[in-house]
């Protein structure tokens, strides 16, 4: 049986919470035990890909909602981050049976450990396979592809046709950042009004995105609390991969390496409205 460290939840801005996750990479470098961690964003924030434009972004709607924009580290597009999304994070260090070269092998165990944790809380998922996921960025409509949740990744858990987890990674020299984002509750118009979108293809975005994303309160009569989802993720690492998660405090490493990421993570320039 194996032992992975499991810090405490948090529940900080989008920029410390950005920046906590770098500092899981960095601190594999002095800590070479596998880590995990959850957290969630106390007020909203619109979080884009690495690469995202962001002419692609409304700046006055999210100056009107007092929405602050940031940039990622993993690719990608649109995230809103704030209380209705549960993010946990998964440290592996380089050279672990689990940090598979294969970008989308790597996701395989997570997404099977996501779909025992969904069976656990009484949702019954699917993973989407590599043919399904392929298949879908090949047809996803431009207007879809600017935000994250609406597309298809390898290993990706869905809930009859709509995706209840999305997968992001970070890949470096200290091991790899396996990144899991799950909507207790979903607003396709919270965050279509973020983006640079006539009415007409705001309306048409959250109408699409309604058929391809799905809430874990729409797929329950009751939703669970964190803690609960936590723990029936804790459940199925050890049923399924025999790892036992053992609460830790931050390693002085990590707390430093935190510090030193906050800058880039600090809310980008938006351009004038």
């Amino acid at each position: 049986m194996q032992t992975w460290r499991l810090l405490p939840p948090t529940a900080g801005s989008a920029q410390a919470e950005l920046a906590a996750a770098e500092a899981l990479l960095v601190g594999l470098s002095e800590v070479r035990q596998p880590v995990v961690r959850w957290y969630q964003a106390p007020t909203p924030a619109l979080v884009l890909g690495s690469g995202q434009a962001l002419h692609e972004i409304n700046p006055s709607a999210c100056g009107a909602a007092g929405v602050g924009v940031h940039r990622r580290a993993s690719g990608g597009s649109a995230v809103l981050f704030g209380p209705d999304l549960l993010m946990q994070d998964i440290a592996l260090p380089a050279g672990h049976p689990l940090a598979i070269m294969d970008v989308s092998e790597s996701y395989r165990w997570l997404g099977e450990a996501w779909v025992a944790t969904l069976a656990r809380l009484g949702v019954a998922a699917n993973i989407v396979s590599i043919s399904a996921a392929r298949e879908d960025r090949q047809t996803l409509p431009i207007l879809l592809r600017r935000v994250c949740f609406a597309g298809r990744s390898p290993y990706e858990v869905l809930s009859g046709e709509r995706k209840v987890i999305g997968f992001s990674q970070i890949r470096r020299r200290q091991g790899i950042l396996l990144q899991v984002g799950l909507y207790l509750r979903w607003s396709g118009a919270a965050l279509a009004q973020l983006l640079a979108l006539s009415p007409e293809e705001a309306a048409d975005l959250v109408h699409q995105m309604h058929e391809r994303v799905v809430g874990l309160d729409a797929c329950l009569p009751q939703l669970p609390t964190p803690t609960a989802i936590m723990a029936a993720f804790a459940e199925s690492l050890r049923d399924q991969q025999q790892i036992n998660l053992e609460p830790s405090a931050w390693h002085p490493a990590e707390q430093a390496a935190l510090t030193a990421a906050l800058g880039r993570y600090a809310v980008v320039e938006s351009p004038s409205p």
